[in-house]
């Protein structure tokens, strides 16, 4: 074998690498957005909850207690 030979499979190789990933990345992005809309489509059915009052005051106990840990 060359090593022009060599080098032109080297660079196919690359280019079918990076051709790969970059259809791989798109087909994610296009899969992330329909999961997305699917989401919002889903909350008419089924809601997040609103924390209770309540639970109000747990959740300023748990940030008083990372800001503590964090040494805030």
């Amino acid at each position: 074998m060359s090593s022009d030979n060599l080098m032109m499979q080297s660079v196919n190789i690359t280019i079918i690498g990076m051709l790969v990933v970059f259809a791989f990345l798109i087909i994610m992005v296009g899969i992330m957005k329909v999961l997305g809309k699917l989401v919002q489509a889903m909350e008419k059915y089924f809601p997040q909850t609103v924390p209770a009052a309540e639970d109000n005051a747990l959740i300023a106990v748990a940030i008083a207690a990372a800001r503590r840990f964090q040494g805030k």
